[in-house]
């Protein structure tokens, strides 16, 4: 056994397994219900539609692109439109069911690896099924997987990467299986942040909470050691495959529009639709896109801009500039907006005076979760020297990533734009730290039958 391993990481067992596999058919059962019993009426509207615009440009070949003359676009990421047209070019157009059917199967899936994660962070198996249980009925992921959307897709591709990266630390004393995990990982979140580009930065998240726990080691004496080399492998191993995976959208952004566009050029445009109105009384509204379309066009006709030779690119950023320039002048009123955001992310609260039940079961879901969170946290943190140990990186990198990840989340979007569906992603990290609420009497428990 490696000086990383250690028996508190227990071996699943037969009843593990099985729970596991009955709690997977469940979450399956559920999605697919929601893909052929219930299907969403938005997967004709707002993002889907556009999404379909896409794919269909694409299999015309017209490329990334929305209408005549044919200009590239980055405003949406590739990934998920190449995968639509694919669906469109295999079943027919419009048929995009097939689609939503595998969204389906790896958004149930996220129940295996949340079981795994949660075990390994809380070095429980009772803990990695309640994980599992959490997700499975989690109705809002549920329904999100048979929206004709990305993230979904994204949702497993960010989890999967970040699973990857914890295998690689798992056992670092094997030097091949931490290199090659390290470039799946890294593989992987190249992949989701061409679904969507939130993901491109976690992998900077993930190496710094490896680099605080690397910190912690190297203070600590009498600790049998070996190469810190290898772990340091994994992490920029998966930088090195994430940027190699990005290159050639970064390149054709270049092509197009003669500058960087590392992600999407839609946030410059976000930036400008939440805050242009920020002189108006009911500044706290969003505007359609539609109405901030024109109002954007017109702002750079009024600064004397040819929107003509203008590229997606450049207005927008002309978009972003002049956002920057009304939070300058009403910062006040950006800081009131970006506490609305929260409550508009986390609990899809904050767009109307009389809000759903639907929206009103989404916001409590998700305080519930954020409420069992931040106990297990504290408890854990009480007890830390039950929990973390500076002998191996693990569940430590577990609990300050998932921590950091919401964190950059919440920050992100409360900056720029935010809707209950934001977060989703990111809820599998909550699901991570709440399922471990009952560890303190869990681990009592353990100890008594000893």
């Amino acid at each position: 056994m490696d000086s990383t391993t250690s028996s508190d990481f227990p071996r699943p067992t037969r009843g593990w397994l099985l729970t596991l596999l009955l709690i997977l058919l469940a979450a399956l059962a559920l999605r697919l219900a929601f893909v052929y019993i219930a299907p969403p009426p938005e997967n004709a509207i707002g993002d889907s539609a556009e999404f379909d615009l896409l794919a269909s440009n694409l299999l015309a070949g017209h490329g990334l692109s929305y209408a005549p003359p044919w200009r590239p676009s980055a405003r949406k990421t590739p990934l998920y439109p190449w995968l639509l047209a694919q669906t469109y070019r295999i079943f027919g157009y419009g048929a995009y069911t097939p689609l939503l059917t595998l969204q389906a199967l790896l958004d149930a899936l996220l129940a295996a690896m949340l079981a795994w994660l949660a075990l390994l962070a809380w070095r429980n198996q009772r803990i990695g099924l309640l994980a599992a249980g959490l997700w499975a009925i989690y109705l809002p992921g549920a329904q999100l997987a048979a929206r004709l959307l990305a993230d979904s897709l994204f949702t497993f591709l960010q989890l999967t990467g970040f699973l990857l990266f914890v295998m690689a630390l798992r056992h670092p004393a094997r030097g091949k299986r931490v290199a090659l995990c390290g470039l799946l990982s890294g593989l992987i979140f190249g992949l989701a942040s061409l679904t969507r580009p939130t993901s491109m930065y976690i992998p900077l998240l993930l190496a710094l909470a490896l680099a605080g726990w690397w910190a912690w080691r190297k203070k600590a004496s009498g600790i049998a050691a070996f190469p810190s080399s290898r772990l340091w492998t994994a992490a920029l191993a998966m930088l090195l495959t994430l940027t190699i995976t990005l290159t050639p959208w970064f390149v054709r952004n270049y092509r197009a529009f003669d500058q960087v566009v590392m992600g999407s050029t839609l946030v410059g445009f976000n930036f400008f639709q939440t805050h242009y109105r920020l002189d108006q009384p009911d500044y706290w509204r969003l505007p359609g896109v539609r109405a901030s379309t024109d109002a954007l066009h017109q702002a750079a006709a009024d600064a004397g801009l040819d929107l003509a030779a203008l590229n997606e690119a450049e207005l927008f950023d002309f978009g972003m500039r002049r956002g920057l320039e009304m939070v300058q002048q009403y910062p006040a009123r950006f800081l009131a907006l970006a506490g609305l955001r929260m409550a508009q992310l986390w609990f899809n609260l904050g767009f109307t005076r009389h809000p759903s039940m639907s929206t009103l079961l989404f916001a409590a879901v998700n305080l519930g979760l954020l409420l069992l969170a931040v106990w297990a946290e504290w408890m854990a943190w009480r007890r830390r020297r039950l929990l973390f140990s500076p002998e191996r990186p693990l569940p430590w990198v577990i609990h300050v990533s998932a921590i950091a990840i919401l964190l950059y989340y919440t920050a992100s979007h409360a900056l720029v734009i935010a809707a209950g569906r934001y977060i989703i992603p990111a809820i599998p990290f909550l699901v991570i730290l709440a399922a471990g609420a009952p560890w303190r009497w869990l681990r009592l428990k353990s100890t008594l039958r000893k």
